[in-house]
This record gives structure tokens, C-alpha cells and sequence, in this order.
């Protein structure tokens, strides 16, 4: 038996492509420039290494990087649901975050002052656990229910959005928050690097060229709420439910024969109770790695045969933001689908015979309807989540 849907009541997001969701859609409404230098740290890496990174907001140096991006993101979010840092209404809200980076940021600064200060290092790891985060924006907006913290790499803020619909359709909060934020950090670009995992070219989602990631960074909020009984009209998205899943094929990749990503995918729909025939558009995850896209797009195969509907990767200009990725992609796939498009694939030129599947070269007219958004990570964990859209034009 499906539950019922619940509303998306806010969102935000802050970006390589800028502040909130309107700016990302313009962004991917057109030919971008794609990535640029890494400046947040000196490495070696950064003349050959392109990242989205983001330029605005300035971090003051006393506030830690992650939480005061996710405190832009938060900000737009809860505004746009018509609450307030402190407001009654958050007294008994949940809040789950999904980050992987957590205070690594400030970490690696010590780090580097110790280092060039003493010349030796007695302890590596001297900032909190990721759940700090959490615990924190928790005290700063005042919410009093649950407080959770998922780390599953780049799928964690996707777990965190399911996890959210499950807490709501069990009555465990009358709302909650969602974030997602990552910080690009010296571990994950050298730890990429070293796993000969990202392209100095930028990613090219889905194409035949395709040689690795984007690494980037973002911050996304997302206020959710019941909405009531299925059918309930509404002029704001629907989360109508989702699914994640672990195809145990390999430590870092998924069954290349696209077996795992067709399992999630049919169980987010089961789970929604939408029929695959349903789907409009999907947003891909389409990191541009040679093994991910081709499980991913013959897994779209495998459900769809030849009538995949149209989809796209944002992740040539967002960048693979990690554990922000679920909240982040979905900030700005819905952005883009509010001002009446599906955007194009940027970064795909040829198609890969060995995928089988071709994302959208130029932005299609999105006339609204049910969407899938796949978030397919490391081991094969994968989360997809199904989004019912209004048609644009609606009020936000």
C-alpha cells in the first residue's frame, strides 16, 4: 500500500551556478562554461583538476564553511515555507542532513597551520564527526524533534529526503528539513585524483569520451510536510515517495549489465505507486565515469526499452557536490521544471553504443507530471526518488 504524498513546502540551494534555484535554471537553460580553478585551497592539483565551486556567499572565517552554507540554503527554504529560525512551528520538526564532509574543511586548515607551524602532525582528525552539523542547526533554527545524520557518500541527502517522507508518513514530526552540503576539501579531490576518478576535461555525462568526475560543492534545503489524501490538489511539488537499494555487484561499482539501478527504480515506483509508463522526465545521476553511466543508462533500458523518456545530468555544471547531491539535483532539476523545461545533458557530445541510451541534447518543454530523480553511488547504492510537478506557471 502507497502513502500519502507529501508536499514540498520550500526550497532551497546555493550553487556553483549561484544563490537559489532560479539562478541554477538559468544556468541550464543555456550553453554553460563549464567548470573552473580550484582556489578554496593551494594544491598541485588545481591547474589540471576543473571543479564547480562556489564563489558567493563569502564564508566569514570564524564560521565553519558547511554549516554556513547550509544556513543560505536553510534560510530560502524556510522562507519560502513561511517559517522563521525559532518560529512554534519548528519546536517539534525533524531535521535530517546528509553530508560526507562535514568540518573537514577546518580540519584540513589546522592541519596546514600545525604543519607549518610545528613541522609535525600528533593528530590528523581533530574536528567532530559530520553528526556535529546537524546537532548544531539544530540549536541555531530551534528544532526540537528528531535530529539525524546520513553519510552514504553521494547518495546521503537523497537517504536523508526518503528518510524524511518515511518519518512523515509515520507521524514522527508534523514537518522536516532537509539538508544536503559538501564542501570541496584536499581528501576528496586527491582521494579522486588518486582513484584516477576525475576528468580534466570536466565530466561528459553519458558520452563516449566520458573519462571521470566533477567534483563540486553545494548546500540544498528542502521543507517537507504531509499533504494530505492522494489526489489532493496542490500548487507546490509532491514527494510522492522513493526507494534505495544496495546491489552488492562490486566495492565501488554498480552491476554494469544495469540490474541494481532497474531494482530501485521499479521499487521507488511501487513504492509512489506510479506505473514506470508515468514518468515524464528523469534526472539522472550521470556522473560521467565510464562504469556508473553505463549501469545507469542501461538500467533505464531495462525498464523503459525503447521509450526511456527524456532525462539529463546536471553534474557538468553543479558538479558532483556528494552527499549534497540529492537535495542540491533536486533544487535544481524542480527549478528548472517551474520555469517550463527539462534541461539538456551539458557536457554530451557522442552517444556510447555500449549505454544504449542518448540524454537530451538541447532542454525539452516540461508541461508537468510525475518526474524521477536516480542517485546511484559507490557499491551500488542507489536511491531514486519520484517527484509529482505541477504545470508551470503555478505560485511558489
Amino acid at each position: 500500500m502507497t502513502a500519502a504524498p507529501v508536499r514540498i513546502a520550500g526550497l532551497g540551494l546555493v550553487s556553483a551556478a549561484g544563490i537559489g534555484r532560479d539562478a541554477a535554471a538559468l544556468a541550464l537553460a543555456a550553453p554553460h562554461a563549464g567548470p573552473g580553478r580550484l582556489t578554496a585551497f593551494d594544491t598541485p592539483l588545481a591547474e589540471r583538476i576543473p571543479v564547480s565551486q562556489i564563489v558567493r556567499p563569502q564564508v566569514p572565517d570564524e564560521q565553519r564553511r558547511n554549516d554556513h552554507l547550509a544556513m543560505a540554503a536553510v534560510s530560502q527554504a524556510l522562507s519560502e515555507a513561511g517559517l522563521n529560525p525559532g518560529s512554534p512551528e519548528l519546536a517539534r520538526a525533524a531535521l535530517v542532513v546528509g553530508t560526507i564532509s562535514g568540518d573537514a574543511f577546518e580540519s584540513e586548515k589546522r592541519y596546514r597551520r600545525e604543519l607549518a607551524t610545528h613541522g609535525r602532525i600528533p593528530c590528523l582528525t581533530v574536528e567532530p564527526a559530520p553528526g556535529r552539523m546537524a546537532e548544531r542547526l539544530a540549536a541555531t533554527l530551534g528544532i526540537g524533534g528528531p535530529v539525524l545524520t546520513v553519510c552514504s557518500a553521494c547518495t546521503s541527502s537523497a537517504n536523508a529526503a526518503l528518510i524524511a517522507w518515511q518519518m512523515l508518513r509515520a507521524g514522527r514530526a508534523p514537518r522536516v528539513l532537509v539538508v544536503g552540503a559538501d564542501v570541496l576539501t584536499a581528501t576528496l579531490v586527491h582521494g579522486f585524483e588518486s582513484l584516477m576518478l576525475l576528468d580534466g576535461a570536466g565530466c561528459r555525462p553519458f558520452d563516449q569520451a566520458r573519462k571521470g568526475i566533477q567534483l563540486g560543492a553545494a548546500a540544498g534545503a528542502v521543507v517537507l510536510e504531509p499533504a494530505g489524501a492522494p489526489g489532493t490538489s496542490t500548487d507546490r511539488p509532491l514527494l510522492l515517495g522513493g526507494a534505495a537499494r544496495c546491489d552488492p555487484y562490486h566495492m565501488t561499482a554498480s552491476s554494469p549489465d544495469g540490474s541494481g539501478g532497474e531494482t530501485v527504480i521499479r521499487a521507488a515506483c511501487a513504492a509512489a505507486g506510479v506505473d514506470p509508463s508515468g514518468v515524464v522526465a528523469i534526472k539522472a545521476h550521470g556522473t560521467g565515469t565510464p562504469d556508473n553511466d553505463q549501469a545507469e543508462g542501461r538500467a533505464l533500458a531495462r525498464v523503459w526499452g525503447d521509450a526511456i523518456p527524456p532525462f539529463t545530468s546536471l553534474k557538468r555544471v553543479l558538479g558532483h557536490t556528494m552527499g549534497a547531491a540529492g537535495i542540491a539535483e533536486l533544487a535544481a532539476f524542480l527549478g528548472c521544471l517551474e520555469a517550463g523545461f527539462v534541461p539538456a545533458s551539458q557536457g554530451f557530445e557522442t552517444p556510447d553504443p555500449e549505454i544504449g541510451a542518448i540524454p537530451l541534447t538541447r532542454p525539452a518543454p516540461f508541461p508537468g507530471g510525475t518526474v524521477l530523480l536516480n542517485y546511484f553511488g559507490f557499491g551500488g547504492n542507489s536511491v531514486s526518488l519520484l517527484v509529482q510537478m505541477p504545470a508551470p506557471g503555478g505560485s511558489r
